[in-house]
């Protein structure tokens, strides 16, 4: 009888809190962040090396669905030469759209036509998926269009939830993705990108050079001195917010 009453008392139900992370990647329409963005262009041709900085704006607007029939988001892009110290005089232009599609399991991208995954759910330490798995054609940024392709990258969380200050802004909680990672004496691949809680996209570095110059190879000078072919890209967001 005892053993009867114990099996038939109320099972308890427990909610799990488990954080899968679904801030890191912010989707609501109205939430915009501001970027700059500095590159680096080697010009092999002519031996140059040509340096920029622009101002990138990216808003998340309207809501529609995508050609697999899932709900979409809008990702207006729009860019300045200068900026004002508020931003909000700033004058921008647009120049191109993405659009982001999150769902329980991936946050994904599509810019110019090409998707990406941009990150898993949940997004724990260490968690590895292939984010350019989609990419099948090389895209013009790619330097050996004829023996490189994207879509064996294998992204990667390196850290969570940690403290990050691009240089202009502090966040107490950002998420490390590694792109790429991967260089030689006459190439350097290298790709990474953090979000923070509640903002998305805070940093991305991308280098894609190469030499041939055997001087600068036998001398190992740091890749931005090596280097006779290919860009540096490094982008941080320096204001946020939502209209």
């Amino acid at each position: 009888m005892l053993l009867w009453i114990t099996s038939c008392k109320k099972e308890e139900t427990y909610t799990s809190n488990y954080d899968y992370g679904y801030t890191y990647f912010p989707d609501d329409s109205g939430r915009f962040v501001i970027y700059k963005v500095d590159s680096v262009l080697y010009n092999d041709f002519d031996r140059s090396v040509k340096y920029t900085s622009i101002f990138l704006k990216e808003k998340i607007t309207d809501r529609f669905l995508d050609n697999m029939g899932r709900t979409a988001k809008k990702v207006l892009r729009f860019y300045s030469d200068t900026i004002s110290i508020d931003t909000i005089s700033t004058i921008w232009e647009q120049y191109n759209t993405n659009y982001i599609v999150k769902t329980s399991i991936v946050a994904e991208r599509v810019e110019d036509n090409l998707r990406y995954i941009k990150m898993v759910f949940p997004n724990d330490v260490n968690k590895k998926w292939l984010g350019n798995k989609y990419i099948t054609i090389p895209p013009p940024f790619v330097i050996d269009t004829t023996n490189y392709y994207l879509n064996d990258w294998k992204f990667t969380i390196k850290n969570r939830d940690k403290f990050f200050n691009d240089g202009v802004k502090s966040f107490d909680s950002s998420l490390l993705i590694t792109q790429i990672q991967d260089s030689s004496a006459i190439t350097k691949t290298y790709s990474v990108e953090r979000y923070a809680r509640n903002v998305g996209l805070i940093y991305k570095e991308m280098w894609m050079v190469s030499t041939q110059d055997s001087i600068k190879i036998r001398l190992q000078l740091p890749w931005e001195q090596r280097a006779d072919k290919g860009f540096i890209v490094r982008q941080y967001a320096i204001a946020y917010g939502k209209e």
